[in-house]
C-alpha cells in the first residue's frame, strides 16, 4: 500500500504496450 500510489500514477500514463515492461520490473519489486 506503501508504493501504490508511486508506481500508479507512473504507469498510468505509460502503460501503453510499449511500457509495459518498464513499470512491470518498477513497482513488482516495490
Amino acid at each position: 500500500p506503501t508504493h501504490l500510489p508511486t508506481y500508479l500514477p507512473t504507469y498510468l500514463p505509460t502503460y501503453l504496450p510499449t511500457h509495459l515492461p518498464t513499470y512491470l520490473p518498477t513497482y513488482l519489486p516495490t
